[in-house]
């Protein structure tokens, strides 16, 4: 595929109609020229068209700029990713005191507190809300013992923003602001949504490709701004961050936001993740592939999901290329490894490595997979029909609005580990791996890179 933003704009275009995805905005850095391209519109209601300018929902990705934030304090001697977050939080509690009094910065950022990741209960939107959402983690329980393993984890960095606030002077928000966006020159970039409202902005939507409806609910509680609930942007600046990151820090303005070595710390791998998962590793906060199989971690980058938008970045260093990617729904899912695997093989000459294969010839016991597994967002309860594991996933009550209701999706065993899965209304398959043992059973199954422990 030709890196030119006429072809960009058609395969962009192609695509939107062909994953039932509403809008689309795409931003890419190769070859040293920026291209964009836009399809779709904000909002299937109002039909306003959506384009380069338009702001999304990121999401996760806003994890990278959090981390980005703790670094910067790093540097300055006002955070230290080993200490206990209590050193700078006395007040933090979970539900576990020795986890409260020992967990670290490092381990929030890297997703292996334990911690459980999906709690979503709105604190308000006064200046104190990431400190009160603090204060409300006192009854979260743990998933699993602090650096065990790793299970994704928006409390996390809920708490490390609040850690940025205490050692900054100031509100997490007005600390992107003034310490990031304004470096990178992204005025755009928005952590509120009357920050937001000076420009075009996307609303998300839900349901399958086909018979989507504009979200109820526009945003995910303001207090969770530091895991990704709020912040909104233009593809083009989450591009303008990822440059950064490809230049030891420095913004393409010339300003220098991080240092060569905090950025290095950000790609250095805290923890890998299960073989064949979507994500190879995780630095801080950072999401790292080995896309080449040679050991070493070569691309970067995070997703992002908030209600009915969607949102991916990966960037490639040695080639400085990157992509970002935003959507409002439908299956943006097929719609990114499409063009993620199209730019990066032309701007490149990488790509991540195909999907692997089921082995129909396993001979699997059942029993080792069938039972309930459940974390604070879903239950998922596998059993064996007809030779086959499937595997219902029915959220809970906080979550409903955002998943629908119960999902049934067959399982196809790759190994006695892994498995792949296509959910109802998308066209890729999910990684699920059945790991660990408790009895001749799997202990947890890992899904969405987060671990539902066996109940």
């Amino acid at each position: 595929m030709p890196l030119t933003a006429a072809h960009l704009q058609e395969r962009l275009e192609t695509l939107t109609s062909e994953c039932g995805v509403p809008g689309a905005s795409l931003a890419v850095w190769g070859e040293g020229e920026l291209l964009e391209a836009a399809a779709g519109v904000c909002n299937l209601e109002t039909r306003v068209p959506a384009t380069s300018d338009t702001l999304f929902q990121i999401g996760s990705i806003t994890k990278l700029f959090t981390a980005t934030l703790v670094m910067q304090l790093v540097e300055e001697g006002k955070l230290d990713l080993d200490l206990p977050v209590r050193t700078v939080l006395p007040e933090f509690r979970v539900k576990d005191e020795a986890v409260a009094a020992g967990v670290t910065l490092r381990q929030l950022l890297s997703h292996t507190s334990g911690i459980t990741g999906d709690f979503f209960k709105d604190a308000g939107r006064g200046e104190d809300r990431v400190a009160r959402f603090v204060s409300m983690m006192a009854g979260l329980e743990q998933v699993h013992a602090p650096g065990e393993m790793f299970s994704y984890c928006n409390t996390g960095f809920v708490a490390a923003g609040r850690m940025i606030e205490v050692a900054n002077g100031t509100t997490w928000d007005k600390a992107i602001r003034t310490r990031i966006s304004k470096l990178l020159d992204t005025p755009a970039f928005s952590t509120l949504p009357e920050q937001a409202m000076r420009y075009q902005t996307a609303i998300g939507h839900l349901g399958a490709p086909g018979a989507l409806m504009v979200t109820p609910i526009a945003y995910l509680a303001a207090s969770n701004g530091p895991a990704g609930a709020t912040p909104m942007a233009k593809a083009r600046d989450i591009v303008t961050f990822a440059r950064m990151m490809m230049n030891e820090g420095v913004a393409p303005n010339g300003k220098q936001v991080l240092s060569a070595e905090s950025v290095h710390a950000m790609h250095l791998r805290n923890v890998a993740c299960p073989k064949g998962m979507n994500i190879d590793a995780i630095g801080l906060a950072t999401f790292m592939w080995d896309w080449d199989g040679d050991g070493h971690y070569e691309v970067f980058g995070h997703d992002g999901s908030t209600i009915g938008q969607a949102a991916w970045l990966r960037y490639h260093p040695e080639s400085e290329t990157a992509l970002c990617l935003l959507t409002n729904g439908g299956n943006g899912k097929a719609m990114a490894d499409a063009l993620i695997r199209e730019v990066f093989a032309e701007a490149a000459g990488i790509a991540p490595p195909e999907l692997p294969t089921p082995d129909a010839s396993l001979v699997l016991d059942a029993a080792r997979y069938a039972g309930r597994y459940a974390n604070s967002m879903e239950a998922i309860e596998v059993t064996a029909e007809g030779g086959k594991l499937v595997a219902t996933v029915t959220p809970s009550p906080d979550y409903a609005v955002m998943s629908g209701g119960p999902k049934r999706t067959v399982l196809e065993a790759v190994n006695t580990e892994l498995f792949l899965g296509v959910a109802p209304g998308m066209t890729l398959p999910q990684s699920w791996h059945f790991i660990g043992d408790e009895g001749g059973r799997a202990r947890w199954l890992h899904l969405g890179v987060r671990a539902h422990r066996r109940v």
